[in-house]
């Protein structure tokens, strides 16, 4: 269903399927599969190689759910629920090892992961957000507040 190459070994990428299940596979003749991950109790639609931080990904599915792994844990590391619809695509933002977007049928959703850091509250360099939409329309939207509540571990910041 989907596939991300690793930011810094394009011999190594993820494959989503229809099962659920995420591969870690090598374009090496000797071992193709790495690694399975399984968690997701849909089809998944996305993963994604966090650029940042490249032991880190995160994958997306029909099951609601949004998931972040090690790539040496075959189990994820946190479960993001925040709706009752399918979580379409998923995007890190490409200067912060901590903030991805999430998107469902009618809505995106901002999460910045460094909520759970000590003294992590901080706001981004660029705080905006292009966005595609079925009729082939881009709108621009200007993020505000982003600075994360410190009693949080994962905050969601809707777009104003």
């Amino acid at each position: 269903m989907c596939f991300d190459f690793h930011p810094e070994d394009p011999g190594i990428y993820l494959i989503g399927t229809e099962e659920g299940h995420i591969y870690c596979c090598s374009c090496s003749g000797k071992e193709q599969i790495l690694g399975t991950y399984r968690g997701h109790k849909g089809p998944v639609y996305k993963v994604a190689w966090n650029p940042s931080s490249t032991d880190m990904f995160l994958s997306c599915s029909a099951d609601w759910n949004t998931l972040l792994w090690h790539r040496d844990s075959h189990t994820p590391l946190v479960t993001f629920t925040t709706a009752t619809d399918s979580v379409h695509d998923i995007k890190w933002a490409p200067k912060s090892a901590f903030i991805y977007a999430a998107v469902h049928e009618s809505r995106v959703e901002i999460w910045d992961l460094s909520a759970s850091i000590p003294g992590g509250s901080r706001a981004l360099p660029h705080p905006c957000l292009l966005l595609g939409d079925s009729s082939g329309d881009v709108g621009v939207w200007q993020l505000h507040d982003l600075a994360a509540p410190k009693t949080k571990v994962c905050s969601r910041r809707d777009l104003q």
